[in-house]
């Protein structure tokens, strides 16, 4: 199936140079010029991966960057002049998968591309085995987004089977409130809002939420799920 590769770049001149060699290489091809069209497109186009400019009109790519990542894992690659190390970390802290300074060769462009892309459907195949996480008396459907706690469905917001999901992955590990407002979207620096998810995700999974099992708060870092990470089990 022939892969689709999103653009988002308002340089004119070098947007064409990029449909060119990525139809070149065999890719179906959509540009956009603005991060409101690169969100558009995302959920028209369905790409399966995307170079991304950092400065576009009306947003910086980062800020794409970070929201496509809510809810998309596939390839991006940011291409910027900017060459400062705070900036390339500070991309890839966002979720970019790859940074490539411009100007750039466009052969080691496609070459990173069609490496990011095996790596990306390598990854989607080893998920697609993989449809449930066992932890406890708890079981996640990974495909059908539900958890279950002894086999009884727990009724769960779209945002608190995020949070959820969050800390049963890293069973112990002690997730700040900042990292979870980033995963949650939320307002930065709301942190009421965090604890208020975290009160209401006990009142539905502990069976005495003022004196949690499960998810534990430690005091000034933040909060994790109470269980050893080496009984986290995964099947078909």
């Amino acid at each position: 199936m022939t892969k689709k590769i999103l653009v988002v770049e308002d340089d004119e001149n070098l947007v064409n140079l990029l449909h060119i060699y990525l139809v070149k290489d065999g890719y179906e091809v959509q540009c956009v010029r603005s991060g409101k069209e690169a969100l558009a497109a995302i959920q028209s186009f369905e790409p399966d991966a995307m170079l991304l400019d950092w400065m576009l009109p009306d947003m910086e790519g980062i800020e794409i960057c970070r929201q496509v990542r809510f809810d998309h894992d596939f390839p991006i690659i940011m291409i910027s002049a900017r060459t400062d190390e705070l900036d390339i970390v500070l991309a890839l802290e966002m979720g970019a998968t790859e940074y490539i300074r411009k100007p750039f060769g466009f052969r080691e462009m496609l070459t990173r591309l069609r490496i990011h892309l095996k790596r990306y459907e390598r990854e989607l195949q080893q998920q697609e085995r993989i449809s449930q996480m066992l932890i406890g008396p708890f079981r996640v459907d990974l495909i059908m987004f539900k958890v279950y706690k002894d086999e009884v469905e727990i009724p769960l917001t779209k945002r608190e089977f995020k949070l959820l999901l969050h800390l049963l992955e890293q069973p112990g590990s002690i997730k700040s409130r900042e990292e979870i407002i980033n995963i949650l979207d939320f307002t930065k620096g709301d942190r009421r809002t965090v604890d208020v998810h975290i009160r209401r995700l006990r009142e539905k999974i502990e069976e005495q939420p003022s004196s949690p099992k499960w998810i534990k708060t430690k005091s000034g870092l933040g909060y994790y799920f109470n269980f050893p990470s080496q009984e986290v089990t995964y099947s078909s």
